[in-house]
């Protein structure tokens, strides 16, 4: 009850203008969702990446979870996760002529971006929904096929972060993670589109020990099954900064096998020694209907 109220309060303020949402003379695109856990912002981010970077100046603005840094900070390959997060690092490594910032104030950054680098002409908000000092030009919010946002609860009784009709706010909803074969959903005549998990497989024959660290690993070892010869796999929290020590007792625990993780767990260890005897696998999405989506998007952010 007290988190309802909180939250509640909070957007009832931003409503009435109470608390002030600012805009921006550039489109600004916000990824986000109603739930804490992987719901596949950052895959989506990637994608809207790829499909609009021909047209569009790009820049990405992350809070930058997990890091130990504060304040504003441009992401650079050659940066350590711990100072800006794995997935921001993960966008930039991918696509290095992208600008990349973290900053835990959302108009402080988009200011400074827009300073800094004035050919920026859209500006994407990693993980933006409930930052609503902003008011974006598109709102894009993320909901789990399997684990849809109006069958879930507030927290802590269930995995919502504000109440179900927070959906309102959005422009467009995207129910992610889809399998091959699924049935179409609706919720209050809003526009809906859906996403699926493709894998990026490397060749491998021998045995593979599998890793990562993600809000849900079951998928990841559920696909490494399927693929690979699974021997073994260790599950491990939501963007786990691993440490030297826990490579090593990988590697001695996988033995003659190969190891196996994410893109975004490797991130993480590509620095460290013995990161050569572990392999990575790209995980993308993509949206049904996408010469139907990408059209839609562009026209909302004009």
């Amino acid at each position: 009850m007290l988190y309802w109220a909180g939250t509640t309060v909070r957007n009832i303020f931003y409503d009435l203008g109470v608390l002030k949402s600012i805009s921006f003379e550039v489109p600004i695109l916000s990824v986000g969702n109603l739930a804490v856990g992987g719901s596949g912002k950052t895959p989506l981010v990637e994608f809207l990446i790829r499909e609009l970077k021909n047209d569009y100046h790009i820049a990405i603005l992350s809070r930058g979870y997990g890091r130990k840094t504060r304040g504003f900070l441009w992401v650079e390959t050659n940066i350590s996760p711990e100072k800006t997060g794995d997935e921001p690092l993960q966008i930039k490594t991918k696509f290095n002529d992208v600008a990349v910032a973290v900053c835990e104030d959302r108009v402080a950054g988009a200011k400074r971006i827009l300073a800094e680098k004035p050919e920026i002409n859209l500006v994407i908000l990693d993980d933006a929904f409930q930052h609503r000092a902003i008011k974006p030009s598109l709102q894009l919010l993320l909901s789990v096929y399997s684990k849809p946002f109006f069958y879930d609860l507030l927290l802590p009784a269930g995995r919502l972060r504000e109440r179900r009709n927070g959906a309102q706010r959005a422009d467009a909803i995207i129910f992610t993670k889809c399998t091959d074969q699924y049935t179409p959903l609706t919720w209050e005549n809003k526009t809906i589109f859906y996403s699926k998990i493709v894998y990026q497989n490397p060749i491998l024959d021998a045995l593979i020990y599998g890793f990562s660290g993600l809000a849900d690993n079951s998928p990841f070892k559920n696909h490494l099954a399927k693929t690979y010869n699974l021997v073994g796999f260790k599950a491990y929290s939501d963007h786990f900064s691993f440490k030297q020590k826990d490579l090593d007792d990988l590697i001695t625990i996988a033995g003659s096998a190969t190891l196996v993780c994410t893109e975004k767990d490797w991130i993480k260890i590509k620095h460290l020694n013995g990161q050569e005897k572990v392999k990575y696998i790209t995980i993308c999405h993509t949206i049904e209907g996408t010469s139907d989506f990408i059209p839609w998007v562009k026209k909302h952010l004009h």
